[in-house]
């Protein structure tokens, strides 16, 4: 199993990889990714965005937080 820089290390070259590409395979790229891959970087968006709220100390009230859950089941 690969250590953790090794694998910060990967994906930074695979993304300076994707960089380089025509702009044209850029979205082939994306389009293929997200139709494949859709619920992964939901999931992965999701978190990021829990662990940056948690990282800056931004947490919902009881009211922000009731909202949310209401919202989710309309």
């Amino acid at each position: 199993m690969k250590s953790q820089p090794e694998n910060s290390n990967t994906a930074h070259s695979l993304y300076a990889l994707y960089e380089t590409l025509p702009d044209n395979v850029q979205r082939e790229f994306l389009s293929e990714l997200v139709q494949k891959k859709r619920q992964e970087l939901e999931d992965l968006s999701f978190y990021l965005d829990c662990k940056q709220a948690k990282d800056e100390n931004e947490f919902l009230d009881d009211n922000e937080a009731q909202a949310f859950i209401e919202s989710l089941t309309q």
